[in-house]
């Protein structure tokens, strides 16, 4: 068993790894209706309108697809990203890697950008590509509570896993409600 930190660290992201090697994601094309479709519900549920059609982009380029809303690094025009009920805002990336008849989930990136006022001013899912050379400041799998050099490490998370943590759990405490 490892008793320092570091190989502690190590060990997660070996984890990480295991986990995301064993999950299984239909189809590319599945996947970009099923987060398509979520973004339509979630609009359809909310005051705020968003045109899913126009900010949703997929690209693809020999086996990989990136399927994204909003701009990288959250700068960018406002009408590229997904707006909540509560006024934040919602940009992601997402690549996936389709080959032998397998869909695979190489990296995200979740960035919900808080109203004005609100504390933390932001949270951020990330899954790297691959693992850093130091696990314990920069894990492969992890999430920011408003601090961009302090990553808490977390499970690797389907894209609708991530929706579900921000629709379901992070906007309802914005509004004030426990449950949508």
């Amino acid at each position: 068993m490892p008793t320092q930190p570091h190989e502690r660290a190590k060990r997660l992201d070996e984890g990480t790894e295991r986990f995301l090697a064993g999950m299984a994601l239909p189809s590319v094309k599945d996947c970009v209706a099923q987060i398509r479709t979520y973004l339509q519900k979630q609009n359809a549920d909310s005051p705020t309108q968003n045109n899913v059609h126009k900010i949703l982009k997929r690209i693809a380029s020999h086996h990989v697809t990136s399927i994204s809303v909003g701009p990288p690094f959250e700068k960018g025009p406002p009408d590229l990203y997904f707006y909540l009920e509560s006024g934040a805002r919602l940009s992601f990336g997402i690549t996936l890697r389709e080959s032998n008849g397998r869909c695979s989930l190489v990296a995200y990136r979740f960035h919900l950008s808080l109203p004005e006022g609100q504390s933390p001013a932001y949270y951020r899912f990330d899954l790297n590509e691959k693992a850093h050379k130091t696990p314990l400041t920069e894990p492969r799998c992890h999430y920011h509570l408003g601090v961009d050099d302090v990553r808490l490490p977390c499970p690797a998370l389907t894209p609708l896993d991530v929706f579900d943590r921000i629709f379901l759990v992070i906007e309802p405490q914005l509004l004030g409600t426990t449950t949508r």
